[in-house]
């Protein structure tokens, strides 16, 4: 409340009296009092200014923020400069989301106040200017700041946090290392520091700063979730399930705090025991959520990608994964109603493609320099533009780079949805798609909720993840005819499509490049053979491990190469599995850094053999070690995910391809090709000859084509059915 030093002693009486009584009942937080007070002395000579000022600031304080601006308004003319009067109306704007008024209004009080309650004025001009997505300006404002209070800790940490924010994740420490000169002992530059950590993808040190923010404040919500977080991360998933049991004990409301704690999966299984350990985990944590009806869903509780590590046991997760998508169905109804309420009118939608051009949206969170754009960025040029327009489309939050903008640009539209998901849904809805097709459902968590509302009415999903996502709204999957075998539609949620072909994608080979490069570029042995397994770690099931062991048993002249996870540590977790499972193939592991993809290419080029992982293999990688030739030994499964190595040999034609029927055999291919050189080079040379079959697959983007109008004729052929018998 302002103050009365300006009130000559002569009227200090009853209006005093009253007004310090209404100041008592303002700290006490009993504004109402304070009001009743404050009521009384509105048409005060002395007090009226004042009492309507702070009429406003108890209405603010209350949670009634229209309200209060009338009243600080009133205060207002009567004096336009009275800054407490001022200051409260800032709040109550930046309450009532008014941000270009709030914008103005910061700009205009800068600099006319005391050194703390100006600290509020940039604070809340700042928060403004990010709510308006006007990061660069908040970042220039917050300098501004910090030009007039360079010992301000809040102008550090919020200058950290936009540099970081925007990428520049060196300056934003730099930017912590001063907050940390100016208070050494801060929970806050502690928990700073940890996200900053997180996105520079150095979770040991993240670890270690949430656990020093931790004990500043050991009952803190949001600590304990972002140790979960990193801990999981990392593949410390016991762990990680503990610390999200601390937060499900915090918020025992909450159902996605209680299935992080219960389907945490391992991302380096330390064994196949474990697997199973942690799938019982799994089945017994849905079926404790499942039969408790008080638990509730909120998007802003931050989930781990639940389902994300089932692909890579070798089980058949059907059932499983349409189980855990009902749940979340059921989970989310409130604010699936929510999201209806506000239908787009037919007047605002546009209408669809019409009889000739169809309207298509890919829709990602990973259209950006990822393996995801690798696999769709063929079939998004190449589609026909006199039969398709072409919606790119950007979950909030995605990342922005030159692939993402050269991407953008082969598009008819481009659309960058809100973290809203009312918002999103009225904005896919407004474009009249024909067709939705959701290239990479199951990689982050909450990406069920656009499907489940269907705001196309033709819903499609594809081999960016290579199996189904689970969820009934999705009508199809697109997949090859030679790529899935007998019955594999009894794997699918989704109506299977088998295209013609062996492989479900246009893969370009313009822009690959090979620069060869000398073994000894990469510090590998001159003299051995190198057998190389350069997919991501946490494909590897511990099934294969046996294979290595066997494999280095046979061929003690093989050393094997194997790319590091861009996290050390489940990196260490992995070798350490190899020294108890495969000690033998582990004595001659060599590790390499992760890489940019022309060293890749140079990689490949320099192994002599490359191993497919069983159960989970190859699907880019297949594309890139064709480029430059190097033979691929595999084992062909019973399903998408293992047939792409074997799928993509009779693509082309190669005869006696090293396709193994059983682990037995898995192991004397690599063996003979270990120890036949002539064979390696004669298969290297035929997979060079012939690997223009699997690029630029021209008939592949044709019958994707015709899969798609055939797909809105029978949906329009339905509707209109249904509206004639109504």
């Amino acid at each position: 409340m302002a103050d009365d030093t300006s009130s000559p002693p002569e009227d200090r009486s009853e209006g005093m009296r009253l007004y310090l009584q209404a100041k008592d009942h303002f700290e006490a937080a009993r504004y109402q009092d304070a009001i009743r007070c404050l009521a009384v002395l509105r048409s005060d000579v002395i007090y009226g200014l004042k009492a309507n000022a702070n009429i406003g600031s108890c209405l603010l304080m209350m949670g009634l923020p229209r309200p209060s601006l009338r009243f600080l308004d009133r205060a207002l003319r009567q004096d336009p400069e009275f800054l407490p009067a001022l200051l409260s109306k800032l709040k109550a704007l930046s309450v009532e989301r008014c941000h270009e008024e709030v914008v103005e209004l910061a700009e205009k009080l800068v600099g006319n106040w005391p050194h703390e309650e100006e600290e509020e004025v940039w604070r809340l001009w700042v928060a403004s200017l990010r709510a308006t997505n006007r990061e660069e300006r908040a970042l220039e404002v917050v300098r501004h700041w910090l030009s007039r209070l360079p010992l301000s800790l809040e102008g550090h940490l919020l200058e950290a946090e936009l540099l970081s924010e925007q990428g520049d994740n060196e300056q934003a420490v730099s930017s912590l290392a001063k907050a940390f000169r100016i208070a050494p002992a801060s929970e806050k530059v502690y928990a700073h520091l940890s996200v900053v950590m997180i996105r520079m993808r150095r979770h040991e040190a993240a670890l270690q700063y949430v656990d020093k923010a931790l004990e500043f404040d050991p009952d803190s919500f949001v600590y304990h979730c972002r140790r979960g977080k990193v801990l999981h991360l990392t593949g410390d998933w016991k762990a990680a399930a503990t610390s999200y049991g601390k937060v499900a004990s915090m918020r025992p409301n909450s159902a996605i705090h209680l299935l992080n704690q219960h389907l945490m999966l391992p991302g380096i299984p330390a064994s196949r025991e474990e697997i199973e350990e942690a799938r019982t985990r799994f089945i017994n944590g849905l079926s404790l959520v499942e039969s408790s009806p008080e638990l509730q869903l909120d998007v802003g509780d931050e989930a781990i990608p639940h389902t994300f590590e089932l692909a890579y046991h070798n089980q058949n997760d059907r059932k499983l994964l349409e189980r855990y998508m009902d749940l979340m169905r059921r989970l989310c109804e409130p604010l699936l109603q929510e999201v209806r309420q506000n239908q787009v009118s037919a007047k605002q939608a546009k209408p669809g493609g019409g009889e000739n051009r169809l309207r298509i949206g890919f829709l990602s969170r990973n259209f950006y320099g990822h393996s995801n754009t690798i696999a769709f960025s063929g079939l998004i040029r190449h589609l026909d533009r006199k039969r398709f327009e072409v919606v790119i489309i950007h979950l909030a939050h995605s990342r922005h780079d030159d692939v993402r903008d050269s991407l953008n640009a082969i598009c008819e539209k481009v659309i960058n949805l809100s973290s809203s998901y009312v918002d999103a849904y009225q904005t896919l809805v407004s474009e009249g798609l024909d067709i939705l097709f959701f290239t990479d459902l199951g990689m982050t968590s909450y990406e069920f909720i656009l499907p489940f509302l269907c705001p196309a009415p033709i819903q499609i999903t594809g081999w960016g993840i290579p199996h189904t996502s689970g969820i009934r709204e999705i009508d199809y999957y697109i997949s090859a005819a030679e790529l899935e075998p007998r019955g594999a539609e009894d794997q699918y949620t989704e109506t299977l499509i088998r295209l013609p072909g062996g492989l479900p994608c246009h893969f370009e080979d313009e822009g690959l490049t090979l620069t060869p490069l000398p073994r000894e570029y990469f510090f590998l042995p001159p003299g051995d053979t190198l057998v190389g397994c350069l997919q991501a770690l946490h494909k590897l099931h511990p099934d294969f491990d046996l294979l290595l062991e066997k494999i280095a048993q046979e061929n003690p002249g093989v050393a094997f190469v194997f790319v590091e996870d861009s996290i050390p540590s489940r990196t260490r977790l992995f070798l350490e599995r190899l020294s108890r499972t495969a000690p033998s193939a582990r004595e001659r592991c060599i590790p390499l850094a992760f890489m940019g993809r022309a060293e890749y290419h140079a990689l490949c080029n320099c192994l002599d053999l490359l191993l497919d992982p069983i159960y989970y293999g190859s699907g880019i990688t297949f594309f890139e070690a064709c480029f430059v030739g190097t033979p691929i030994v595999t084992l062909e499964g019973s399903n998408l995910r293992s047939r792409v190595v074997a799928c993509g040999y009779r693509e082309m034609g190669i005869d006696d391809p090293p396709i193994a029927a059983n682990e037995a055999e898995y192991v004397r291919l690599v063996s003979e090709l270990c120890n036949n050189s002539e064979r390696r080079i004669r298969l290297k040379a035929e997979i060079l000859a012939n690997n223009h079959r699997v690029f630029n697959r021209m008939d592949y983007i044709r019958s994707f084509e015709a899969f798609c109008f055939q797909a809105v004729n029978t949906s329009r052929q339905k509707q209109s059915g249904g509206s004639q018998e109504q």
